[in-house]
């Protein structure tokens, strides 16, 4: 599966969804939520918390992460399979420039 076919499949879930339409602030939410289950899900993996503050499991945090992202692509129209690589080259670019060496 490509990028935008993810961002097809979810946009097909959403709009299964009950009840109120899932807009653009119910999805903003949806990832800040989601990002915090991840940020705890990472802390338990690393020790920082014990297993019994673990609020969901690693791996579901990421996927349910992309779920929330490729909801909010397919609301406004974005080509993940286009967008996605200039941000990389981008990225790539900032650090062969140096932009995130460490101070030392």
């Amino acid at each position: 599966m490509n990028l935008n076919e993810a961002v097809d499949s979810t946009h097909k879930v959403i709009s299964q969804m009950p009840g109120e339409k899932w807009g653009p602030y119910q999805r903003l939410g949806d990832l800040l939520e989601e990002t915090g289950e991840l940020a705890n899900a990472i802390q338990v993996k690393e020790g920082w918390k014990t297993e019994k503050r673990a609020k969901s499991e690693l791996v579901d945090s990421v996927c349910d992460v992309l779920f929330s992202v490729f909801g909010i692509a397919a609301l406004y129209n974005i080509n993940l399979d286009t967008e996605y690589p200039k941000v990389l080259e981008q990225i790539n670019n900032r650090r062969a420039n140096g932009e995130f060496d460490q101070v030392e």
